[in-house]
């Protein structure tokens, strides 16, 4: 009778809607659970399950090292996968001895390598790691405490031709690795600056021609004994971030920045200088392709942050204000007035977020005006929460004494008035847009986004001299305090 009864239940299994699936597509259904035990689990459900889910050696590539037992059984379910390898270390606690020997007999098989530890236990875990990896295409070193970890010598033998994704936070490291000729994106976060040379940073940039991403934070040093004569040339470069003091100019003078790529700076001050003001000039002098400046973003929020763009290529540089309290008033004149070292004449874009020095007596001593006036080719000019009447001033013609009509082919005004209604932000709108209409500079676009209602005798008097007025009520500015193709906390990229 109980052979019957396996044979019945063997049948209601068949037919079962689960069983009916194709194996190859039930075997992807592994991918959505998480790695470890919820796939043992579904291993457990019948026999055909665990056929199936054994059957594919994919989905036991996984190794966390925390278990002997599963450590063995994924190893020997891989038969010979590419394994990814994760070595997580937080506390004092040692991972377990004898699943990092099942482990280390396998390192040929490595695909992915990820340690993370204290500065005690990184070291200890390195050194485990020096025959060759020919497979390995990434490689993640985290310190998660606040110390560095010194690691000596090199690791696989110092030959990764396959690696493509190297991290390394918090090691102290020489960088003596050669034959990364494979190596895309290189994250080297939080050394010291006495244990790595620009010497030795060029020399590894030169075994990894194919670099397209590289974040340096706080790993270069202070000065540099490179001739100066020496260059090395970056081909793929899209993305080159560097975060840390004063080396900017030390490593960006012999790198060859490649057309359409992105440098940017991101440095502390507490002084009353920003030091955009001393790196400007410099490193726009390496930065040779970007042959003429289209738009320009500038943001005083906790410190300055700039964003220059051209055809070929673009600048970010952020410096972060460290002082107590917030920035010295005179920041925000300074730096607008530090655009004039830039060649604006070509510029087509301005963006200004939260300027707020005050109208200057005469308009042609202000800020507003002596940035404006070479930019002839200026089509749109945006601001964020500023005084605006710096600006509106010195785009009106009958403000300054020789009746200059400032950035001839302006087209398009977007005034962003967060808060309730400043009467300030508003004046001499109407007036400047009047007297360009009067001069044939007629603006074609005004766009109001606040959060009080303009009167209708206000958007009928603007639309007498612009072409096109929009109000909108309590709208969200742009976001830009995030690089492209970097997603904020939301999730969401930032488009400009």
């Amino acid at each position: 009778m109980s052979e019957v009864l396996r044979t019945v239940r063997s049948i209601k299994n068949t037919f079962a809607p689960i069983n009916q699936v194709p194996p190859e597509i039930f075997s992807l259904i592994p991918d959505h659970c998480e790695a470890g035990e919820d796939l043992i689990r579904l291993t457990h459900v019948c026999h055909g399950w665990r056929e199936i889910l054994i059957s594919r050696a994919s989905l036991w590539t996984y190794l966390d090292c925390k278990n002997p037992n599963k450590t063995g059984t994924y190893i020997q379910r891989s038969r010979g996968s590419p394994l990814e390898v994760s070595l997580v270390a937080r506390g004092p606690t040692p991972l377990p001895k004898d699943a990092l020997l099942l482990v280390l007999q396998h390192i040929s098989r490595f695909k992915a390598l990820t340690l993370y530890g204290t500065s005690l236990t990184i070291p200890n875990l390195v050194k485990h790691f020096n025959s060759p990896a020919p497979l390995l295409e990434k490689l993640d070193i985290r310190v998660l405490s606040l110390e560095s970890a010194a690691v000596k010598g090199t690791i696989f033998g110092g030959n990764l031709s396959s690696l493509r994704e190297l991290r390394l936070w918090g090691v102290l490291t020489n960088l003596p690795w050669k034959n990364m000729s494979n190596l895309t994106i290189l994250d080297f976060h939080g050394g010291s600056g006495d244990n790595i040379s620009a010497t030795q940073l060029l020399d590894f940039f030169e075994h990894a021609p194919l670099l397209r991403d590289i974040r340096l934070v706080d790993t270069l040093p202070d000065s540099s004994n490179v001739p100066a004569e020496r260059a090395v040339s970056l081909l793929h470069l899209v993305l080159l971030k560097i975060s840390a003091e004063p080396v900017h100019s030390i490593l960006l003078n012999h790198l060859h920045i490649p057309t359409g790529a992105l440098v940017t700076m991101e440095f502390e001050f507490d002084g009353e200088r920003s030091p955009i003001l001393d790196y400007l000039p410099g490193s726009l002098d390496n930065l040779k392709n970007i042959s003429h400046v289209t738009s320009i973003n500038l943001a005083f929020d906790s410190g300055v942050a700039m964003r220059v763009n051209g055809p070929s290529g673009g600048l970010y540089m952020i410096s972060a204000w460290g002082g107590s309290g917030n920035p010295p008033p005179m920041l925000d004149h300074h730096i607008l007035r530090s655009l004039n070292k830039l060649p604006t004449s070509t510029t087509e874009r301005l963006v200004v977020t939260q300027y707020y020095a005050s109208a200057h007596p005469k308009t042609e001593d202000s800020g507003a005006y002596q940035v404006l006036l070479p930019m002839n080719d200026l089509r749109a000019l945006t601001l964020t929460d500023c005084n605006n009447t710096s600006f509106l001033h010195a785009l009106n013609p009958s403000r300054n004494t020789s009746n200059t009509v400032v950035c001839p082919q302006l087209e398009e005004l977007i005034l962003y008035i967060p808060g309730q209604r400043d009467e300030s932000r508003m004046y001499g709108l109407l007036e400047m847009t009047m007297e360009r209409a009067s001069r044939g500079a007629k603006l074609s676009s005004i766009l109001i986004c606040q959060r009080e209602s303009l009167s209708a005798k206000e958007l009928s008097d603007l639309r007498s001299y612009a072409c096109r007025v929009e109000y909108r009520f309590d709208c969200t500015p742009p976001r830009w305090d995030i690089l492209p193709g970097e997603p904020d906390e939301a999730g969401y990229e930032s488009d400009w």
